[in-house]
């Protein structure tokens, strides 16, 4: 296997791994989380699973390791009673992630794409208002090594194109906000 190859596969398994072991933390420390945030992003996460094979990705190692923790991410959130709200953000989320899959279905699943990381985007706006009212500096390391298995993902990317990066690249962007509001 080569570098970049190594890289990808990786990037795949520490995008499991590292938001599993978040997924322990929720569970044994009870970190309260939203369960509506979590949910969507459960179904975002295979939603762009699907859209990055469907648009030519051979290797989606992260997508696959992020649709498999944010499985472990709902469990753990479900099982440690965090608090369920349904508010307007989780509506328009919900809503975004009709769109994206209503463009998949009758567009390409390039424009798809944008849909589902707008929606993903939104979806962790709950998240993100929780944090900025209670910081929680205790997760920071979750959302910097979500970055890191960014990076891996496009350093092995074997083309630099929309296809293979342009999810990583959001996503650090994402991520980036998140760790920031972490500790402000």
């Amino acid at each position: 296997m080569r570098t970049k190859e190594i890289a990808v596969l990786v990037s795949g398994i520490l995008g499991f791994v590292i938001p599993t072991y978040f997924a322990w933390t929720i569970y044994q420390s009870n970190i309260p989380q939203s369960i509506a945030t979590w949910s969507m992003i459960l179904l975002l996460d295979f939603i762009g699973l699907v859209l990055v094979i469907k648009d030519g990705n051979k290797k989606p190692y992260l997508q696959i390791g992020w649709a498999a923790a944010a499985l472990c991410i709902m469990l753990a959130v479900t099982l440690s009673n965090s608090p369920w709200r349904w508010g307007q953000t989780e509506t328009i989320s919900l809503v975004l992630c009709g769109v994206a899959v209503l463009l998949w279905l009758t567009m390409s699943a390039r424009v798809a794409i944008w849909a589902y990381m707008t929606a993903l985007y939104v979806s962790f706006v709950p998240l993100m208002v929780d944090y900025w009212y209670k910081p929680q500096p205790e997760t920071l390391w979750l959302w910097i090594g979500t970055i890191g298995t960014c990076l891996l993902a496009i350093y092995g990317a074997p083309k630099r194109d929309f296809t293979n990066t342009f999810v990583p690249w959001a996503a650090i962007v994402l991520n980036a906000v998140i760790a920031v509001l972490c500790i402000l």
